[in-house]
């Protein structure tokens, strides 16, 4: 059930950390270990809801928009490109497996979202 944010505030950050368990979660379906997936799901919840706290002050007019999560927003690439690098960094071994999983990708589609990284983080 959805309630109007009568405060003008933007939703707690456990409310957050719920919303992207439950997504992550169940596009892992059991098949990316607990622990990472946790570390995941920590990491892009401190990430986005960082992000939303800057917007929300910095666009007033848009506060409306920043006071709840909208799961878009997990699909969007900077996001795909903050767990791509925490995975590699971490020297996860089915790394290119976990990512295909988390992004619902194939193999031809995660070799062009790395390709986009790759121009994104060199222009």
């Amino acid at each position: 059930m959805l309630f109007w944010n009568t405060k003008n505030k933007i939703e707690p950050k456990k409310d957050f950390y719920s919303k992207i368990k439950e997504y992550y979660v169940g596009l892992s379906d059991n098949q990316i270990p607990t622990e990472l997936l946790n570390e995941i799901i920590s990491k892009v919840t401190d990430q986005i809801y960082s992000d939303y706290k800057r917007f929300w002050k910095q666009y007033p007019k848009s506060r409306k928009r920043y006071s709840t999560l909208k799961m878009d927003d997990i699909d969007h690439p900077y996001v795909h490109f903050m767990i791509t690098d925490f995975i590699n960094e971490k020297g996860v071994l089915k790394s290119r497996e976990y990512l295909k999983i988390l992004f619902k990708m194939n193999n031809e589609e995660f070799d062009k979202h790395l390709e986009y990284k790759n121009w994104y983080e060199t222009k």
